[in-house]
């Protein structure tokens, strides 16, 4: 993990997420995005579609979160050793 951080201290996955997959998920969070935790940020979380009562949302989040976890786990070294604990799309919003 270490000589993977030295190298480069990001993991920069292009072409990660197909255009069609971006498009459902800015569609998601435009659609439930609530008020953040700071000015003028705004944030989706698999919790608040559970709450909002659209837990058939959640349903993109899956494939694409375990893909990424199995990137990440590959990238250091460190398979079946990691858990996602946090799943949310987050946006900053242009002032003006």
């Amino acid at each position: 993990m270490a000589e993977a951080m030295q190298k480069h201290p990001r993991l920069i996955l292009h072409n990660f997420l197909t255009l069609d997959q971006c498009k459902e998920l800015e569609f998601i969070h435009k659609s439930n995005s609530t008020v953040g935790y700071r000015p003028n940020v705004f944030s989706t979380t698999l919790s608040h579609l559970i709450a909002t009562n659209c837990p058939h949302l959640l349903m993109p989040f899956v494939p694409i979160r375990e893909r990424l976890k199995e990137k990440v786990e590959e990238f250091f070294g460190c398979e079946y050793e990691l858990f996602v604990e946090f799943t949310g799309l987050i946006r900053k919003a242009c002032t003006r």
